[in-house]
């Protein structure tokens, strides 16, 4: 069967697990011309990509508001970001040439629609929500059944910018000093093990998987949080334990070295 194929027959048939919210997922906004075909192609993929991502992430308590450009490039997505200063925006620069399969392939919706699952944090805690987001993106993609394990992705990712942490920085300083200095896969990926780190504590812990604590935080939190301590807080919370409030000071403070030596990373 073709991995494509086999990925729309677990997405739909994982459709079920979540109660979907009365609130529509999203809405599409057209900011350039394309054609019948081209929104054919493109409507699907975000129909695919937003469930995908609810079936991962739980209903979001708002509808996203997806706007479309056009932006040659040799993948496609070349760029997307999201805006939140009136509503929950994603903004998709796309390359309509590419077809159907490589758009749902390609991981960009995927880690800017687990972005809306936070509210904006701020540039100072840019590692934070791109970490989540990184570490998300794959967890959703395997779940739809496009790639085999998102811990080895995020793992091979991670191995390749591990030496910019072996330092006696703490690994949020280091990885909001390395997006600063605009090394965007090194802030990334080093912002992800945090949640690495959290996902083996709610395990050894016994409790519901990450990707289950936040479908609960949706629901009580998402809309009233407005910062990081917020939001950990509120995870905590959710999850009956202080999992993510421990984890955040030792990402604080340890040094970096130290903090991948204790956790194996």
């Amino acid at each position: 069967m073709p991995k494509l194929i086999a990925a729309m027959l677990v997405l739909l048939g994982s459709a079920g697990n979540i109660s979907m919210a009365a609130t529509p997922a999203y809405q599409l906004h057209w900011q350039h011309d394309f054609s019948a075909a081209e929104q054919a192609k493109l409507s699907q993929w975000l129909a695919f990509s937003s469930q995908a991502t609810l079936n991962q992430l739980g209903p979001y308590p708002f509808e996203m508001q997806l706007y479309l450009y056009r932006r040659p490039g040799n993948e496609p997505v070349p760029w997307a970001n999201t805006w939140r200063e009136h509503s929950q925006q994603i903004h998709f620069y796309v390359a309509p040439q590419f077809n159907k399969a490589q758009f749902i392939a390609d991981w960009t919706a995927y880690h800017e629609m687990a972005h809306l699952a936070l509210p904006y944090l701020g540039r100072r805690h840019a590692w934070f929500a791109e970490g989540f987001a990184s570490y998300m993106q794959y967890q959703i993609m395997q779940q739809a059944g496009l790639i085999d394990s998102a811990a080895s992705h995020i793992s091979t990712k991670f191995a390749v910018q591990r030496k910019h942490y072996l330092q006696q920085h703490s690994m949020a300083d280091t990885a909001a000093l390395l997006l600063s200095q605009r090394r965007f896969a090194a802030g990334y990926w080093g912002g992800a093990q945090f949640f690495v780190v959290a996902e083996r504590l709610l395990q050894q812990q016994g409790k519901a998987p990450l990707n289950q604590q936040i479908q609960r935080y949706q629901q009580c939190c998402r809309l009233q949080d407005t910062n990081l301590q917020q939001v950990i807080r509120s995870l905590d919370s959710v999850s009956d334990s202080t999992v993510f409030s421990q984890l955040l000071q030792q990402f604080n403070q340890l040094p970096a070295a130290q903090f991948l030596q204790l956790y194996q990373l």
